[in-house]
């Protein structure tokens, strides 16, 4: 759904999804923190949220209405 190049990043959108009620899953966030390296961090919802969730990436201002394209 959205790529993090920052774990500091992943923090606020997760907490801002879970306000919403949208569950999210981070993708490599583990990895990344244990290396200390940057990106490649993926959000991941269930298909049943996408749609409530990317309209609240836009609304948080996390996310612009092409980045869904």
């Amino acid at each position: 759904m959205k790529t993090f190049a920052f774990p500091a990043d992943v923090s606020i959108v997760q907490s801002f999804m879970e306000m919403r009620g949208i569950e999210t899953y981070m993708k490599n966030l583990t990895s990344n923190r244990m290396a200390y390296t940057l990106g490649d961090i993926e959000m991941q919802v269930k298909s049943s949220d996408y749609e409530r969730a990317k309209e609240a990436l836009i609304e948080g201002g996390f996310s612009k209405p092409e980045d869904f394209i």
